[in-house]
């Protein structure tokens, strides 16, 4: 089964994830970036106007596979 390993931005700080996940393939692999961002929309918007996170799926080679993002940006009007 092959390894995936998902490195997470938040707001320009980079967490490269040493360890990687077991998952089937790259169908899996987007499911568990996307229910991670899920959980970042819940567990870490209400910190701030200005958030973005970014998670970037590697391979055990290295290579990016996939690239998901969530953004939020809270402007008064003008």
């Amino acid at each position: 089964m092959p390894r995936f390993y998902f490195d997470v931005t938040d707001t320009g700080r980079t967490f490269t994830d040493p360890e990687g996940t077991e998952l089937q393939g790259i169908k899996e692999a987007r499911k568990e970036a996307l229910a991670t961002l899920g959980g970042i929309a819940r567990d870490e918007l209400p910190d701030g106007d200005v958030r973005e996170f970014v998670i970037r799926i590697r391979s055990e080679e290295g290579s990016v596979l996939l690239t998901a993002s969530l953004s939020l940006r809270v402007e008064p009007p003008s």
